[in-house]
């Protein structure tokens, strides 16, 4: 069944979608009015939205006329503004104060008119009580009667427009009227959170996510920052789609520090964070779903479709090349000795960098088996902290007596010194190594080793969740919630499935 033109689909729910006439949008400060129908079905949205836009369309009607004939303001605000501050001053501080008056007392009635009406079809308590015919029958406050009356002229000197008054007479309020007459507006009118500077809303933003990690947040830093110089200290409830669409195009057009353009995964998950705060924000209430989520980042280049994954896996050969290189077979000294661990914990675990830089120097056991504790220093995800078996491998080749040696000093489990090394440094070296020794190719990295051991779980076929829960990644799954902590039977599972794809023989040092 065609739906009218004002009727629109969202997700699964419809939408009414109303076009505001000239004049009344500047008021309003927004070119639709967009309200929820509270359906899914086509045929009962059809009939909500002719009833809804009957009432609507007979209360814009009457909204104009009142503007025009009895408030005497056309809307555009601007413009009349300007005019009448040029002329007199007072009158434009009059004009100011009535016009935001107005637009709050409109924006009350139209809210005020939809509730009641979603209020019948969702079968609210006073759904037979109300009459769709309200809205025409409102009484607005007078200008007398929130003390504006224009009868009453108001000499306001540049002292006082500058803060300078004293006294309760001579307080300057924020609508640039005297104490009395600012006090009357503020009690009548009252004031709204959604017209404050969008950025002023970043805190409680960023408050509701506590979870963020420093590299995230700086991420977001970043784009609010960069947002902020595009579109300035626009207020939350004036920001529309062509504002985060500013922020795309500037996104695409922003040279690469390396040159040429940023990559597209860059420009999504910055793109990203202004969708999110948006998103959030409609959900406070602070403005209106304008569809921000169909903002799209540009598309892929040929040269970004081409290059496929930025990492690879290792293959068996490069495997077995790591494992016969020197400072697995001829560690030179503890430096090197160290480093050899890493490689191999990496390539056995598929740990991150950044948490085998700071794992502890001892083991829990779960049931008779020993067990990397990842649980404090897993940081990337909600499934980062957690508890990885070692292989059979690694201790033969004698890892849990390395571990005891750094417990001993103090060390976590690869500081090769008194001075530790950051997963900074680590990634550098070892990638050099890599490089050096086993293949020059750029998409070949310490990281490849996680994307390898993947494959060896893979390859186990253990199942996706007890994979996922070893590997450290989140998953949406139901089931995934239930049973987070490594069992016994799970880890006995995983040291009888998953194998090296290379023997390690030559390097074991207790052979059983």
């Amino acid at each position: 069944m065609a739906l009218c033109s004002y009727v629109e689909r969202r997700r699964l729910t419809y939408y009414f979608r109303l076009r505001l006439p000239v004049g009344i949008d500047d008021l309003l400060g927004r070119t639709h009015l967009i309200a929820s129908l509270g359906t899914r079905d086509p045929g009962a949205a059809k009939l909500r939205a002719a009833r809804l836009f009957f009432v609507v369309a007979g209360f814009l009607k009457t909204m104009s006329l009142r503007m025009r004939d009895h408030e005497h303001i056309d809307g555009n605000e601007d413009y009349t503004a300007a005019t009448l501050a040029t002329a007199a001053f007072e009158l434009g501080c009059h004009y100011r104060a009535d016009l935001d008056a107005l637009r709050q007392r409109y924006r009350a009635a139209l809210r005020d008119m939809i509730d009641r009406a979603q209020n019948e079809w969702k079968g609210g308590a006073q759904a037979g009580k109300q009459s769709f015919d309200l809205p025409f029958n409102l009484k607005f406050p007078s200008s007398t009667e929130l003390g504006l009356s224009p009868s009453a002229p108001v000499c306001v000197g540049t002292d006082r427009l500058a803060g300078m008054g004293s006294g309760p007479d001579n307080s300057f309020g924020p609508s640039g009227l005297g104490g009395r007459e600012s006090q009357a507006i503020t009690a009548a009118v009252g004031t709204s959170a959604s017209g404050l500077p969008w950025h002023s809303h970043l805190d409680s933003f960023l408050a509701d996510k506590p979870g963020l990690t420093s590299k995230t947040r700086w991420s977001y830093d970043q784009a609010f920052a960069a947002w902020r110089s595009l579109i300035g200290d626009k207020p939350i409830d004036a920001i529309r789609r062509p504002d985060l669409k500013l922020y795309a195009d500037y996104l695409r057009d922003r040279p690469n520090p390396r040159g040429g353009q940023l990559n597209h995964q860059t420009i999504v998950r910055s793109l990203g964070h202004l969708k999110t705060f948006m998103a959030w924000a409609v959900a406070a209430g602070l403005t209106d779903d304008d569809r921000f989520e169909s903002v799209q980042a540009r598309s892929t280049t040929s040269a970004e479709k081409l290059a496929g994954p930025p990492r690879r896996a290792f293959t068996e050969a490069e495997i077995a090349k790591l494992f016969h290189s020197k400072w697995f077979v001829r560690p030179q000294d503890r430096d090197e000795r160290a480093a050899a661990w890493f490689l191999a914990v990496a390539a056995l675990t598929g740990a991150r960098t950044e948490e085998l830089t700071n794992a502890p120097a001892h083991f829990v056991r779960i049931g008779d088996i020993d067990c990397l504790d990842l649980r404090l220093v897993g940081r990337k995800t909600s499934a980062a902290p957690r508890l990885v078996p070692l292989l059979p491998d690694l201790l033969r080749m004698g890892l849990a007596e390395w571990a005891a040696d750094q417990d001993a000093h103090g060390f976590p489990l690869f500081q090769p010194g008194v001075v530790p090394l950051s997963a900074a440094a680590w990634s550098k070296r070892l990638n050099r190594y890599i490089s050096r020794t086993i293949s020059n190719d750029p998409t070949l990295v310490l990281y490849s080793l996680r994307h390898s051991f993947r494959q060896m779980l893979r390859a186990a076929a253990i199942g996706e969740e007890l994979a996922d829960k070893v590997f450290g990644h989140s998953s949406d799954r139901v089931g995934a919630g239930y049973g987070r902590a490594l069992s016994a039977q799970e880890a006995a599972l995983f040291i009888e499935r998953v194998h090296p794809p290379v023997g390690l023989h030559h390097l074991w040092k207790i052979v059983s």
